[in-house]
């Protein structure tokens, strides 16, 4: 900063220091304001209750005697919520997967640990898609029973139509 006499005989700045410390101020000001917003955003995700993951392990796959293009294919799997019969199933975790290599599609869908009730009920469904057109799908969500050690399941997936 440059110090300078006024006529009045008060030190004083001159404008273009008093601007670039105003501006080293808001500068500084906001940086801080982050720096707490940042702190506070993880001591939440640290917390007992916060998010939880788990993971829930499986494979897609089907018995259709189709050639399918593993290069133009999609395979999307969801685990769903069905705890309540009066509304629509809740998704609890999806996974996309583009481009398989082969069949059955490993899958790994994480989800939040904290969600799932010991007498919920929960399914895994699974569609694929071939450029973008929906050509296989579950016929019925597989029953699991996430967090508990029930094997991996697998879905199998049908012809639309069939």
């Amino acid at each position: 900063m440059e110090n300078l006499r006024r006529p009045d005989g008060d030190a004083g700045q001159t404008q273009a220091g008093s601007g670039r410390q105003l501006m080293a101020w808001r500068s500084l000001t906001r940086t801080m304001a982050s720096g707490m917003l940042a702190l506070g955003l993880l001591a939440g995700c640290a917390s007992h209750n916060g998010y939880q993951p788990n993971y829930l392990e499986g494979s897609v796959w089907h018995q259709a005697r189709i050639q399918i293009p593993l290069n133009a294919t999609l395979v999307r799997v969801r685990l769903l919520d069905l705890s309540r019969a009066d509304a629509p199933a809740a998704v609890l975790a999806e996974q996309t997967l583009e481009k398989p290599k082969v069949f059955p599609v490993p899958f790994a869908l994480c989800y939040d640990r904290q969600a799932l009730k010991h007498d919920g009920n929960y399914a895994v469904e699974a569609q694929v898609y071939v450029d973008g057109e929906l050509k296989l799908q579950s016929r019925t969500p597989v029953t699991v029973n996430p967090g508990m050690k029930n094997g991996k399941p697998a879905v199998e997936v049908v012809l639309i139509g069939q």
